[in-house]
């Protein structure tokens, strides 16, 4: 089980470096040791304060040598005004190809940092996860796929979480439409945005989710991760049976369950 935080995901919206960079050390450090117990079941998710990239770039150093963690999460929010995509990110994703530490991009809907969608949808739980959790989520597949993030990096794993994982088949089919248009493209891709997502990408769907049995090989089976999101009010505590009632192959719902987490 790979273990996110909850009020830890407010912190991307910290204007103080040096504050951002203490309580992810703080939570990263106590995560540890909640993990250390049961090291083949849970797998704690280092926080990563993306406010400053030298910090960044300390905190996956830190959390790969001192905590043995293969994963750190950021929102895919704008941290102080810089998008993932800005030149001055490239220390962290250079050091994460480096560790092979994978990036999990966490959506939220705390007010702390800018949102996709805010200026028009103002109030309302159920509004606000409808749009700026995907909004922002499609955004940093955007900045990853691309801005060529992962075409500069092309070791670099990430994966795109509490977004659901639905929109992800259009989003492709959106790249690779002005991909192919000669007089559209001008993103320097040397790859098309399907062959780098499926080499390099994860999304994670939540078990009600539908349409999983029909989009898995077009997103690609060893790319789908499952979510619980236990235990959040909306979370799901039979998310394994709640997949099987899709009425998937077995042999795909056995994919489901384990490829992408594998990788």
């Amino acid at each position: 089980m790979f273990l996110f935080p909850t009020l830890g995901l407010f912190l991307g919206g910290m204007q103080d470096g040096e504050l951002a960079a203490a309580a992810c050390r703080a939570y990263n450090c106590w995560l540890f040791d909640y993990c250390n117990p049961y090291p083949d079941r849970l797998f704690g998710i280092a926080m990563i304060p993306m406010q400053s990239t030298k910090d960044a770039v300390a905190e996956i150093e830190y959390a790969v040598n001192q905590l043995g963690m293969r994963t750190g999460f950021i929102r895919p929010n704008p941290y102080i005004n810089r998008p993932l995509h800005h030149p001055d990110n490239d220390p962290v994703w250079e050091a994460a190809q480096h560790h092979n530490f994978a990036i999990a991009v966490h959506a939220s809907s705390s007010k702390t940092m800018v949102r996709l969608g805010e200026d028009r949808f103002t109030s309302g739980s159920a509004v606000i996860q409808c749009t700026s959790h995907a909004l922002e989520m499609e955004a940093a597949v955007v900045s990853f796929v691309m801005c060529r993030i992962c075409d500069r990096y092309p070791k670099l794993r990430v994966g795109f979480m509490e977004a659901g994982g639905e929109w992800i088949a259009g989003w492709l089919d959106r790249m690779y439409r002005f991909f192919d248009d000669q007089g559209m493209n001008d993103t320097g891709l040397t790859l098309r945005p399907s062959e780098i997502f499926r080499r390099q990408c994860f999304i994670a769907f939540e078990p009600v989710e539908k349409a999983l049995p029909l989009l898995a090989d077009f997103i690609g089976r060893s790319n789908i991760l499952w979510a619980s999101d236990y235990p959040h009010c909306d979370g799901f505590t039979d998310a394994p049976g709640l997949l099987r009632g899709l009425g998937m192959a077995p042999a795909l719902y056995q994919d489901i369950m384990h490829l992408g987490a594998k990788r």
